[in-house]
């Protein structure tokens, strides 16, 4: 029973990322969204994107508007995942591929102008690269659907491409989840049921903790504490230093978490949802459950805390605002409102992100690639990229 849940989890998975309507082509994984100040980079199905984070004024998309395949070769793309500013470059990664083709890449793409600096590529075996990379501000350590983690060294070039310092191939499943780097240390979530702390600087592995399931989501990290979930309806904390658990929640969660958690600065809370769109206050002394909330649909992306309110994001269309120090019924549920009554259309997959007053919500499909919500009125603030005149 627990394999046919985990393929149809995979088969449901899949059909989202490859089946949905609209925009200039289906999208084909989550899109990613990074800020530097006020400049704002978007990695969203056929392009990356920089453009002014508060009026949604669009400085450059990589490829260009336009641009024309060379030589018989496809344009790079489609990309997902967080862009990561690294110096003058944005680094990004191809993903999968609508016709099933991953592109295998990643991309240095000049913060200046959005001209390609350099690609690496992982050889005709790898495949897509999901979730985006990481760095220590040396290395970048991009996952792969090889199951290989690659440490790309941008300081030292191999002809057209950054030296390959390092790669660790100790997972027997897919790396679909940017791993957490901290303190010299890596620690990767795998498919294969595994959480691994690697050494950043050789690839060394530390420590394995092995769920009872894929884990699918970055864990975060507080006080040498690991929290993270998984797909056997569990979330988990464990020790960082030796991959020891310290606890598990009491009891099932409603569904598979595939969503990062978030660990409140001033309480000892961690939160996080779930597949079925339960959100959840869960005590990170112990592992209990002091609230949640049903919410309409699937959680993905991370939540936000801004002030006393946390932003929650939904596939069924919704922006969810709970108030972070309020008080649950006598069933321990949390009431919750929503920021725009009507929805935004399109199902939100991936972590927004808070400024000046407005939250920045990628949407998974259409093309509208980003919302701007202003959060003390609901209204809509902006629509990247702003549609055409008529």
């Amino acid at each position: 029973m627990k394999k046919a849940f985990r393929v149809s989890f995979f088969a449901a998975a899949c059909a989202l990322v490859l089946t949905a309507c609209g925009g200039e082509l289906p999208p084909s994984s989550f899109p990613g969204l990074s800020l530097d100040d006020r400049t704002a980079y978007l990695a969203s199905n056929a392009h990356v994107y920089k453009f002014d984070a508060t009026t949604g004024a669009e400085a450059w998309r990589f490829p260009a508007a336009g641009a024309q395949p060379a030589n018989g070769e496809r344009l790079p793309g489609p990309f997902a995942g967080q862009p990561l500013k690294f110096g003058d470059l944005i680094i990004v990664g191809g993903t999968i591929g609508t016709t099933g083709q991953p592109d295998n890449h990643i991309y240095a793409v000049s913060d200046q102008n959005g001209q390609e600096v350099w690609r690496f590529s992982a050889g005709q075996n790898s495949r897509e690269f999901v979730d985006g990379v990481a760095t220590d501000g040396k290395l970048i350590f991009a996952p792969n659907g090889d199951n290989v983690l690659y440490a790309l060294d941008p300081s030292q070039m191999d002809g057209a491409q950054p030296k390959l310092a390092w790669t660790f191939t100790g997972s027997t499943n897919k790396l679909w989840t940017r791993p957490l780097v901290a303190d010299g240390k890596i620690y990767l979530p795998s498919l294969d049921h595994n959480l691994f702390a690697l050494d950043a600087a050789t690839g060394k592995e530390l420590w394995r903790f092995k769920a009872d399931a894929s884990i699918s989501s970055r864990p975060a990290l507080k006080d040498g504490v690991l929290y993270v979930g998984s797909f056997d309806r569990k979330f988990y904390a464990v020790n960082a230093e030796t991959g020891d658990q310290i606890w598990e929640t009491e009891g099932l969660l409603e569904g598979w978490v595939w969503n990062d958690a978030t660990i409140d600065p001033d309480r000892d809370i961690v939160y996080v949802g779930d597949v079925k769109g339960k959100f959840y206050a869960i005590d990170t002394k112990s592992g209990r459950i002091v609230w949640s909330s049903q919410l309409g649909g699937a959680i993905h992306g991370q939540s936000v805390i801004n002030g006393n309110r946390i932003y929650v994001v939904s596939f069924d269309t919704h922006v969810y605002s709970i108030e972070r120090g309020g008080a649950p019924d006598a069933n321990g549920n949390m009431p919750f409102r929503r920021v725009l009554e009507t929805g935004l259309g399109r199902r939100l997959a991936s972590t927004p992100t808070v400024l000046e007053g407005a939250l920045l919500v990628p949407l998974f499909d259409g093309e509208i690639r980003l919302t701007a919500l202003d959060l003390e009125t609901g209204a809509k603030k902006y629509e990247f990229p702003p549609k055409p005149a008529q």
